[in-house]
């Protein structure tokens, strides 16, 4: 049972006439008719066919007793399709394309380890380990006193140290394949049996490039007016959970992810100068997520002038990074500065020029340069320590904090039901789009525009985004059923263009506070047909308020500008009584109201009042 597989094939295909009108006065009528019952005893001429296998394994840890506390998922699908080209410009081929799916989940679930051992055991359900009987004698002396007293102190340390309940991993990757031009036909399997093509590992999923082999066998087409592309893609998807309880009723749990995909096209097809088929404008592009901790600068602010401390490290950085470039690149042979920008670059002489030539650096607006530094400075970290890369390889733990232990404070339990207080954090460093250059040959060559080394990637843009979703939250329920919520959440969005070397930070601070209360049984009368019906139902009254400052700076790099663009403080009152008449008829009175007050003068101060009532009435139930 640990092990699942399925298979399943859909085929299409087409009943070919002749030519011409089917008509008895014909004298080929017999013969069309002949080819008419042929094609439908060869089951006409395919035009699709679509297979998909699926494999799904469980792990079986649980029959494992000393490894039973972990489990392991894994799931293998694949697809497969074949698509014929029309019988006109059968020349050109037919497409095919297959796809795989790895899935892995895995957990830990390390309570269950502790539990292992019977003092762990007694300490996770919160009972304290057996103690000899003197200990609990009344009249138990001081000495066995501060020995109880170390004990639960040792105890309260274990329990700490036992903190980590669960351990979660999910990791997917998906890749695909998809090739014009080709030649054969599908047959049982998706196989053209009399070629033994495309290949069974092919049809299953296999990634493995084929194009040579068809191209030496004659599978592919040897057109030179094919102008489909070939495909290849991939994308990976990486989740980390983690429960953290440190001490009872206090609960931390940390995710990290990691998401990257990719898409490489070309075209591959027959070129008559090499008697051979070659690859032409051969492209990449692809997207890039992983978790980021930018908490060491959340709460740095700017100036009355809207200058940031935090972009001038930024900028400031980037002679460190270009520094650490050009020491790392054994192929930099420059030790000059240029004398206006300060930064690496390398000079030749040619014989027979006057000027030299610059053939090699790292300037303040490289790819290169840029980035690194960028992440240095909005994630509090010294340069000098700093990868030196676009694409972080290791995803860093974001986190939700919620904590109700203060229900066993005398005071607040007898005046609360409930009483939560809860934090959130989470930044993502995302790489919007990049795509190849078709300037990047081995990566000597120079961009003159920036005075620096061509990249293989060219990126137009990464982003940070940042939320406290809330930094602090406070929720409450009252013994007399009044709910109270307070909240307040900062959001940080910094958007570094690479294409106008500006960065755009959008920042936000929002205050919540909310209440909520419901009246039981209140009373109506109805009157209806000369006859009065009393109806009772609780009504239910909810206030929020809501305070939020929204500002969008704009920071130019090379030109060292920061400018106020957008921002606005924006206060909403919300309040809404409902009454539910019966189980069809709902009654909902709200008052709603916005004012905004703009932060730069060319916007006008504005405010938008909503106040009314609401029926709904339910037909069916």
């Amino acid at each position: 049972r640990t092990l699942k597989l399925n298979f399943a094939v859909n085929q299409k295909a087409n009943i070919d006439e002749p030519a011409g009108k089917l008509d008895k006065s014909d004298p080929f009528y017999k013969e069309k008719m002949d080819t008419i019952w042929r094609n439908v005893l060869d089951f006409g001429r395919a035009t699709e066919y679509h297979q998909t296998f699926g494999a799904n394994y469980q792990v079986p840890f649980n029959r494992i007793p000393i490894l039973n506390f972990m489990s392991l998922n894994t799931r293998y699908t694949s697809g497969y399709d074949w698509q014929a080209a029309l019988p006109a410009i059968s020349h050109l081929g037919n497409i095919i394309q297959n796809s795989n799916s790895q899935q892995y989940n895995g957990q830990i679930n390390l309570i269950s380890l502790y539990n292992k051992v019977p003092y762990f055991k007694k300490l996770n359900q919160g009972t304290s380990p057996r103690r000899n009987t003197v200990r609990n004698r009344r009249d138990q002396e001081e000495d066995n006193d501060d020995v109880k007293n170390k004990f639960q102190f040792l105890k309260h340390i274990v329990r700490f140290g036992l903190g980590v309940r669960n351990i979660a991993i999910n990791y997917s990757e998906n890749q695909g394949t998809y090739l014009p031009g080709y030649l054969n036909q599908s047959k049982a399997l998706g196989q053209d049996w009399a070629h033994f093509s495309p290949g069974l590992p092919f049809v299953f999923g296999s990634q493995k490039d084929i194009r040579y082999k068809a191209g030496q066998n004659g599978w592919l087409s040897k057109s030179t007016a094919l102008n489909t592309m070939y495909k290849v893609n991939s994308s990976e998807n990486l989740t980390l959970r983690s429960t953290f309880e440190p001490i009872k009723r206090l609960k931390i749990d940390f995710t990290a992810n990691k998401t990257t995909s990719n898409t490489n096209t070309e075209y591959y097809r027959w070129d008559d100068e090499i008697n051979n088929f070659n690859s032409f404008s051969p492209t990449e592009n692809g997207s890039f997520s992983i978790s980021f901790i930018s908490w060491a600068t959340a709460f740095k602010s700017d100036n009355d002038d809207n200058e940031s401390e935090i972009f001038d490290n930024f900028r400031e950085n980037r002679l460190i990074i270009a520094r650490q470039l050009a020491v790392n690149n054994p192929n930099f042979n420059g030790n000059y500065n240029d004398p206006v920008t300060g930064y690496p670059t390398e000079y030749v002489t040619y014989p027979g020029d006057t000027f030299p030539t610059l053939v090699g650096g790292y300037g303040p607006t490289s790819q290169e340069v840029m980035i690194p530094a960028f992440l240095a400075a909005y994630s509090g970290k010294d340069p000098a320590n700093s990868k030196l890369t676009a694409f972080p390889a290791i995803p860093m733990p974001n986190w939700r904090i919620t904590y109700d232990g203060f229900m066993k404070i005398p005071y607040i339990k007898k005046r609360f039901k409930q009483f939560t207080i809860g934090h959130a954090y989470r930044s993502t460093y995302t790489v919007g789009s990049y795509q190849s250059n078709v300037n990047y040959i081995d990566g000597d060559e120079i961009n003159i525009n920036n005075m620096s080394y061509h990249v293989a990637r060219e990126i137009s843009q990464v982003t940070i985004n940042e939320q406290f979703s809330p930094l602090f939250k406070v929720d409450m329920t009252w013994k007399n059923s009044l709910l109270t919520r307070i909240e307040f959440k900062k959001t940080r969005v910094l958007a570094l263009s690479l294409a106008n070397n500006q960065l755009t930070e959008t920042a936000s601070q929002e205050f919540v506070f909310g209440i909520g209360y419901r009246i039981k049984d209140v009373e109506f009368k109805l009157f209806s047909g000369g006859r009065g019906k009393k109806i009772s139902s609780d009504l239910d009254l909810k206030l929020d308020f809501n305070l939020m400052n929204n500002r969008t700076v704009i920071r130019k790099i090379v030109e060292d500008l920061e400018q106020l663009t957008m921002g606005q403080q924006l206060i909403k009152i919300k309040f809404s009584t409902d009454y539910v008449v019966n189980q069809r008829l709902n009654l909902k009175v709200f008052y709603d109201r916005a004012i905004t007050n703009p932060f730069i003068s060319t916007t006008f101060p504005s405010s938008i009042t909503n106040v009314g009532f609401s029926l709904r009435f339910t037909l069916a139930g």
